[in-house]
């Protein structure tokens, strides 16, 4: 390789990792980004790894975290941002972050996961009907499920967030759904409307 070719690659390399450098520095200082009781340092590695919002994969780039019935969890989902951030309550950090399309107004007391999950499920409004996959109970008739049709009967579309809302639910993508079912019974749920 010649040395203007190789200098040249050597400095947009340069160039690319001071780009994210200041990206990083400028997202861990703004402080409405954040949620409290979780690391911020925690927040921003789980952000890094989120992909676009889509149905058939999961939201990160890396494998789920493997849980336990006694990791203390805690599920903050963002309205406004379309995210739920799973924190582990032990050890202050974000475990790992879900692109959602949140349908479920802030509450006054966090929401607790049932025991109830199961591989389908029907909601009927007027005379049409969503079908969806790998669903999650939430306390006061609320869901965590992967939509499969919408209100018109047709397929959803591959983007999360052009997917028409189904009231009480919180529509994430099939991988992240079918994660979602080891989250142990009782976990808070709280709602944001976020920033």
């Amino acid at each position: 390789m010649n040395k203007e070719l190789k200098h040249l690659l050597q400095l947009s390399i340069g160039l690319f990792l001071i780009l994210i450098l200041f990206f990083n520095i400028y997202y861990y200082f703004r402080a409405d980004n954040f949620i409290t009781g979780s690391s911020k340092a925690s927040q921003v590695i789980t952000s890094n790894r989120l992909r676009a919002p889509n149905i058939n994969r999961p939201s990160e780039k890396w494998s789920y975290p493997k849980l336990t019935t006694k990791d203390p969890l805690e599920l903050v989902a963002l309205k406004q941002q379309n995210k739920i951030i799973v924190v582990n309550t032990a050890t202050h950090k974000a475990i790992y972050t879900i692109n959602a399309q949140i349908n479920i107004e802030p509450q006054a007391k966090p929401l607790h996961v049932l025991k109830a999950r199961g591989q389908e499920i029907y909601h009927i409004v007027g005379a049409k009907h969503t079908t969806a996959k790998n669903w999650l109970g939430i306390s006061k008739g609320h869901y965590i499920e992967a939509p499969v049709t919408g209100l018109d009967g047709q397929r959803v579309p591959h983007r999360l967030t052009k997917i028409n809302a189904t009231k009480n639910t919180i529509l994430v993508s099939k991988p992240d759904a079918k994660w979602l079912q080891s989250i142990p019974q009782s976990t808070q749920l709280v709602i944001k409307e976020g920033k």
